[in-house]
């Protein structure tokens, strides 16, 4: 991947942070996208000894404020002329429910609106870059989507359910932005890294939340790196074995449940009118 410019939200732990190491490995000029910069700084170091690659650099992003995706995105532009590979890996998954500066639920702004404000405002660099792509970071573990009560107003709020609504819809928004980019020969794709037990995604659960999760890891885990090996092909392979819009699982994809135009067009809608108050504040983001 010589030559070729990455991002990559979430890089300072966790599959993250082992899919930068190994674009790294490959070369890349890589941007770690990270909200807490003295983990990330940690990271940057371990990477750079490991891999040799000087071309690693650590950015601060915040994706529950605007504000900081915004000021992300105007850096990166003034640093880079195109960006060839985004992936959109960071996620949250959080036990009380709160609202961002959006007023939306902070899983949803995180996992899924701050990735697409960040996709709106760095589509020039990667159109300067096509072919190029974007890959989202997903779950088999999704469902449970509800397009009208995305902030659980009509619902109790539950944890699970807040983050598996948010990898239903990056999978949805995945195929939404694979057809509006096609023509600008920009590929889309999304993926499982399958359950990897030992990132910080499970940080907040409780003594018999962590014990289950053990047990489901002696049963279905993988490891950082397994959990990493997807995201790394998609990035860098010559030539994806898949569908533009596809879900993938372990290099191959799946057909996935989730698959309905109408519906994908509804939720691209609406995250519109939840970013509406950023677009009206800058002319940044891109119909």
């Amino acid at each position: 991947m010589k030559d070729k410019v990455v991002i990559i939200t979430g890089a300072n732990k966790g599959i993250g942070k082992e899919a930068a190491k190994q674009i790294a490995k490959l070369g890349a000029k890589v941007y770690m996208a990270c909200r807490s910069m003295d983990s990330a700084n940690e990271a940057r170091e371990e990477i750079v000894n490991e891999t040799k690659n000087q071309n690693v650099f650590v950015r601060h992003l915040d994706l529950a404020s605007t504000d900081s995706i915004i000021k992300f995105a105007e850096q990166f532009k003034k640093e880079e002329s195109k960006l060839d590979v985004l992936i959109n890996n960071a996620g949250l998954w959080t036990k009380t429910k709160k609202l961002t500066d959006l007023g939306v639920e902070q899983t949803f702004a995180v996992n899924v609106l701050g990735h697409q404000l960040l996709t709106h405002l760095l589509l020039d660099e990667l159109k300067k870059a096509a072919p190029s792509r974007i890959i989202n970071t997903a779950s088999h573990y999704a469902g449970g989507l509800d397009i009208d009560d995305i902030n659980f107003d009509k619902r109790s709020y539950n944890e699970t359910l807040a983050y598996k609504q948010t990898k239903q819809a990056n999978r949805m928004l995945t195929r939404e932005w694979a057809r509006r980019l096609e023509k600008d020969n920009i590929s889309v794709y999304s993926l499982t890294p399958g359950f990897v037990p030992t990132t910080e995604l499970f940080r907040e659960q409780n003594v018999i939340g962590k014990f289950l999760l053990k047990v489901f890891a002696l049963i279905e885990g993988r490891t950082i790196e397994e959990g990493a090996d997807t995201i790394v092909w998609l990035a860098s392979a010559e030539k994806i074995d898949g569908s533009n819009g596809g879900f993938f699982n372990q290099r191959k994809e799946e057909k996935c449940k989730f698959n309905n135009p109408d519906e994908e067009k509804q939720l691209w809608d609406k995250c519109e009118e939840l970013l509406s108050v950023v677009k009206e504040k800058s002319d940044v983001i891109a119909k």
